[in-house]
């Protein structure tokens, strides 16, 4: 009903302007193709600018900082001002997320975690985890453009909200569309693999840049097939990260452990279970002294995240962490 009516005054409004009857139809048909998608319609950059008020910002404006990767090196993060981040933020709630997502994404996806995605895997005889190498600096700025084009924006409109989205030509790690437009750019990717896996009883999931394939036979030939299905969209395995887990081995997804059911490993715990141990035994804040912590800030709120995540996979262990925190004298 409401594209109706949209449509109708949009009309009135273009006889009214003396627009000839061949572009009142372009521009109805237009606004149709977008409404039918629940999108916002923008004609063009003009539009554009004055629903975001571009002219009152800086495209370019990026806090440029690095945290270090737990396997050595470090990854270079891009925050955009918070003036370009409320512009972000619109574009994700607006437009990106009316957009669905393969089944098979976990990763950055409402109501998913990497439980889901672990839960996928259970009670499988091989686990092959494949890394996506430079995710997201492996998106162009052209490839979000084609992102918005496929949605139904005009060429124009595609450009300048990509050119909302992308920093120094792709996406940057630090911008809250990033992550929703990795998914969509690795679309084709995703729904080639599905094709590829169909009846071959394997299980196939995405968590951000992890790809896990699980199955009761071999697949390290298999892998073969998804490195030339990653090459043929420009994305390219970390073949450092690639690995596959069989037998009596232990089986991580998502870092996670699947057998009969997803688990927390046993490091991650034992260490919480330390640290509970000697915040009682000494104290927090000599404990915090024996540890050469003692200006550590947030070293609560640093336990019970450790905590709340452990009852996420497994709630009736985490509830234990949480009543032994309660426990403790924090002052």
């Amino acid at each position: 009903m409401y594209n109706y009516e949209y449509t109708i005054r949009l009309c009135e409004t273009l006889k009214s302007l003396s627009a000839d009857d061949v572009y009142i139809s372009k521009c109805c048909n237009y606004a149709e193709g977008l409404l039918d998608k629940e999108l916002p319609v923008i004609f063009d950059p003009t539009h554009l600018k004055q629903i975001l008020r571009l002219d009152d910002i800086s495209l370019d404006e990026y806090h440029i900082f690095y945290i270090d990767k737990k396997n050595g090196g470090s990854r270079e993060i891009n925050a955009p001002s918070e003036e370009l981040k409320k512009r972000q933020r619109w574009i994700l709630k607006n437009i990106l997320e009316k957009i669905s997502i393969s089944h098979n994404v976990h990763g950055f996806i409402k109501g998913k975690s990497i439980v889901s995605n672990a839960r996928k895997h259970l009670n499988k005889e091989y686990v092959l985890n494949i890394d996506i190498k430079d995710f997201f600096p492996s998106v162009t700025k052209y490839s979000v453009e084609k992102i918005f084009r496929r949605m139904g924006y005009c060429n124009s409109v595609a450009q300048l909200l990509a050119r909302v989205c992308c920093y120094r030509g792709g996406l940057p790690q630090g911008a809250p569309t990033s992550p929703y437009l990795a998914n969509l750019a690795f679309d084709e990717v995703d729904q080639e693999i599905i094709n590829v896996v169909r009846n071959r009883d394997i299980t196939y999931t995405r968590y951000a840049d992890d790809m896990t394939f699980s199955a009761n036979y071999d697949l390290s030939t298999f892998k073969k097939e998804v490195y030339k299905s990653l090459g043929k969209y420009r994305f390219s395995p970390n073949i450092m990260k690639t690995h596959q887990m069989s037998g009596e081995k232990r089986k991580l997804v998502t870092g996670l452990i699947v057998d009969d059911k997803v688990k927390v490993c046993k490091k991650y715990k034992r260490k919480l279970r330390q640290e509970i141990y000697y915040c009682k035994k000494f104290g927090v804040t000599n404990h915090l002294r024996n540890c050469h912590s003692e200006k550590s800030i947030n070293y609560k709120e640093y336990l019970y995240g450790k905590a709340y995540f452990i009852k996420m996979v497994e709630e009736i262990v985490g509830e234990k962490f949480l009543a032994d925190l309660d426990s403790i004298d924090w002052y």
